[in-house]
């Protein structure tokens, strides 16, 4: 069934039971919860806020010591479904960014996929300033991230730092 025929279905129905369908939706799928409380209260800040903590415990559970990377990951991707703007989006991607850096700093991983991990979410979030034409609005936390980089092994402070260099030319 596609949308035009869904669209059709609910065209048909009276409020009251659109009402119902829709708050049973909003009971039992998290997604749509949130979007219809972003729908309610369209405050961009406070919702960069909760998924900055999303963020923050895909790193940090509250529960068990486990990493859990998708998790973060996984917010990032709900939020760009939500947000309205490209300067929130980019503020959650850099926050990504600076999480891993200091995750991967406490911790001292050892292992280079992390900071290929650390390296390519930069570049995206790089990418998507540039997209937007923001990128000098996020210049001085861009810089330091990378300096946070520069005891970390594998050259990563030197792959953030090209990085770093393609998108500001100086």
């Amino acid at each position: 069934m596609g949308l035009r025929d869904v669209k059709k279905e609910l065209e048909q129905l009276e409020q009251e039971e659109l009402i119902h369908h829709i708050s049973e939706l909003y009971k039992k799928h998290k997604a749509v919860k949130e979007y219809f409380d972003f729908f309610a209260n369209p405050d961009e800040d406070e919702l960069l806020e909760q998924f900055k903590e999303r963020v923050y415990e895909g790193f940090y559970p509250k529960t068990g010591k486990k990493l859990k990377v998708y998790k973060a990951r996984k917010a990032i991707n709900d939020f760009k479904k939500l947000a309205y703007s490209a300067e929130k989006v980019a503020a959650l991607l850099i926050y990504f960014t600076q999480v891993s850096t200091v995750y991967a700093r406490e911790n001292k991983l050892k292992t280079e996929a992390f900071y290929v991990r650390i390296e390519n979410s930069f570049e995206a979030a790089l990418k998507h300033m540039q997209q937007n034409l923001i990128l000098e609005q996020f210049k001085e936390e861009n810089e330091s991230i990378v300096e946070r980089c520069l005891p970390m092994p594998w050259n990563c402070h030197q792959h953030m730092k090209s990085i770093l260099e393609q998108y500001y030319d100086e």
